[in-house]
């Protein structure tokens, strides 16, 4: 068992899959396969205001909790979702989505 205080892991620039960054966000890498993660990964972001993450995908499904604040969600498709503290998202594999 791994017990933390997000507070305590290191805040870093965010950057997508192929290793562009990402304006105005910050990650916590929470729990990753340094942790001993096979089939996941828990990361806190921190977008500020007029921040984003560009519309991208990848093989791996996951989820967001929105901790705090507001956005809109998208897949580029013309959907769009506003999310807002408590709110659950679900992006499939290999779906496109960006944050705002």
């Amino acid at each position: 068992m791994i017990k933390k205080k997000s507070e305590d892991v290191v805040e870093k620039q965010a950057t997508l899959t192929d290793g562009t960054e990402v304006k105005d966000v910050s990650v916590r890498w929470l729990i990753d396969n340094k942790s001993g993660a096979k089939n996941f990964a828990m990361r806190q972001f921190e977008i500020e205001t007029g921040g984003r993450i560009p519309l991208h995908n990848h093989p791996e499904d996951h989820e967001i909790f929105v901790l705090s604040g507001e956005g809109k969600f998208s897949n580029g498709e013309g959907k769009e979702e506003k999310a807002e503290k408590g709110d659950v998202i679900y992006i499939l594999p290999n779906e496109k989505h960006a944050i705002d």
